[in-house]
């Protein structure tokens, strides 16, 4: 077995998924190349690690919240603003203030188209043409 073979087979390895011919070939490459064997241990190392820190961390991190917060640093605001909660209290009440002017103006205006008559124009005089 060639060592890319047995690299290919590092995850199977760890998992005990090799049958015993291919466990044996994996070992045996193992046993003939000392870089092998070192690139097998740091992985079994790296995998060991990953699995130590899905168990010691109770909380997942919240990885949004902190990608969000360094595109806003980096763009200096164009990305990812929450403006309500960003700016102070009294240019974040402008949007709804804005909101309210213009429906008591839709109001009135209804208001007012409904309580105006509007009459026919008047009607011309019949004439009688004696040409």
């Amino acid at each position: 077995m060639t060592p890319d073979e047995a690299r290919e087979l590092f995850s199977a390895a760890l998992d005990d998924e090799l049958d015993e011919e291919k466990r044996a070939a994996f070992e045996a490459a193992l046993a003939s190349s000392a870089p092998l064997a070192s690139e097998w241990d740091e992985f079994r190392e790296l995998m060991r690690e990953a699995h130590q820190l899905g168990e010691e961390e109770d909380e997942t991190p919240d990885l949004l919240a902190g990608v969000q917060r360094r595109l806003r640093v980096r763009s200096r605001g164009r990305f990812y603003r929450d403006r309500f909660a960003t700016e102070s209290h009294g240019r974040s009440m402008l949007p709804i203030v804005l909101g309210l002017v213009m429906l008591l103006a839709v109001a009135v205006a209804w208001i007012t188209m409904r309580f105006v008559r509007v009459e026919a124009p008047p009607t011309p005089p019949a004439s009688s043409s004696t040409e």
